[in-house]
């Protein structure tokens, strides 16, 4: 058994193209969106008939269950990453605000931005999504038979009326539209951007790339919702139905993933582990010691760790049901449409799809 990297932008082709061929490796590491497909594809193997009750316990249960089709889990959760907001100390010096003192609410956040607007540059470029963020406020999203969409409401028409108005004030770029995750990148790390939502290992490339942006951040944790939640994304171990070696796939995902393997990896990069005795390590109220950047970033993930989740959601065709969703908001968030109405025909589009066999 070998181990084989492939690069992120082709992994999904060249996996399908292995399980069409019935070449499949026995083991893979995906992110969430990908693991979820093949999950409700009936292309991966439960891993509640693999793992003993004893080593599921061993993981955050938010996360091993995290990857569900049918009410079963289909992965061995391993790394985590939570965002947190990075914000550049010399823009808020330049707009009169207190560098030492992160925003703690998205009320305090657009105040921010506010401000940073007055001096040139953007104070936040913010990647629309709803799902989440609906989530994060407790409101949901489709009921408890998984075949009607929820979310043609007031109250959830006021999330996107809130991208609309900071749209309308120019407080955020006609890049949020798109997501242009890459682009916010851009410019944070040229240091035409006050504020960065995103997860703790962007600190390596900006110290490599950005030393002067790296050395004027400052961190703070992302505001939570009403729900109590944070955002988290993480990596998963899955097992194709096609491989020839379940249990050997299983026995190396539990191997990658158990409390040694994973604080040792930690030790490394600015990650959090999936097993809750590898959380409790002094690695993550105490740091690396190297980077106290990387450290704090570290401890305040950590603190976040027993609220965060992983938001994507178990549903069919959730490809066709993002793009009937994002259709609706890009439409409401340029003003073509009331928001509420455009979610509205959105719901019925999901309610088309969920109703498909």
């Amino acid at each position: 058994m070998g181990w084989l990297d492939v690069p992120e932008r082709v992994l999904m082709q060249k996996l399908l193209a292995s399980l069409a061929g019935g070449d499949a490796p026995d083991l893979v590491n995906l992110g969430p969106v990908d693991a979820m497909r093949l999950a409700q594809s009936n292309a991966l193997v439960s891993t509640d008939g693999l793992v003993a009750a004893a080593d599921r316990k061993k993981y955050f249960p938010q996360f091993w269950n995290a990857i569900s089709a049918g009410g079963k889990p289909y992965s061995i959760p391993w790394y985590i990453t939570i965002r947190l907001l990075l914000y550049n100390r010399r823009i808020f010096r330049e707009a009169g605000l207190d560098e030492r003192t992160p925003p703690t609410s998205w009320e305090e956040i657009v105040a921010a931005a506010r401000a940073i607007r007055k001096t040139g540059v953007y104070g936040l470029l913010p990647t629309v999504r709803l799902l989440d963020d609906w989530q994060l406020e407790g409101l949901p999203i489709v009921d408890a038979s998984g075949r009607r969409a929820l979310f043609a409401t007031p109250a959830h028409a006021a999330a996107v009326d809130f991208y609309t108005r900071l749209m309308r004030d120019d407080l955020i770029p006609r890049e949020t539209l798109t997501g242009d995750y890459p682009e916010a990148v851009r410019r944070y790390k040229v240091g035409t951007l006050g504020m960065l939502v995103t997860g703790p290992q962007f600190l390596l490339s900006m110290r490599s790339e950005a030393p002067d942006v790296y050395a004027d951040t400052g961190l703070g944790p992302l505001a939570k919702g009403k729900a109590g939640l944070v955002p988290a994304s993480c990596m998963h171990f899955v097992i194709p139905r096609a491989s020839k070696d379940h249990a050997g796939a299983s026995a190396l995902g539990l191997f990658l993933t158990d409390a040694e393997n994973q604080l040792a990896f930690c030790r490394l990069v600015p990650l959090l582990p999936s097993v809750t005795a590898a959380a409790k390590d002094p690695l993550f109220s105490g740091g690396r010691g190297e980077h106290p950047l990387e450290d704090e970033a570290m401890r305040i993930d950590a603190a976040q760790l027993p609220y965060a989740r992983d938001l994507t959601l178990s549903l069919p065709s959730l490809s066709r049901l993002n793009l009937a969703l994002n259709d609706a908001v890009e439409a409401a968030i340029n003003g073509r449409a009331p928001a509420l109405a455009m979610l509205e025909k959105a719901a019925a589009r999901w309610d088309e799809i969920l109703a498909q066999p």
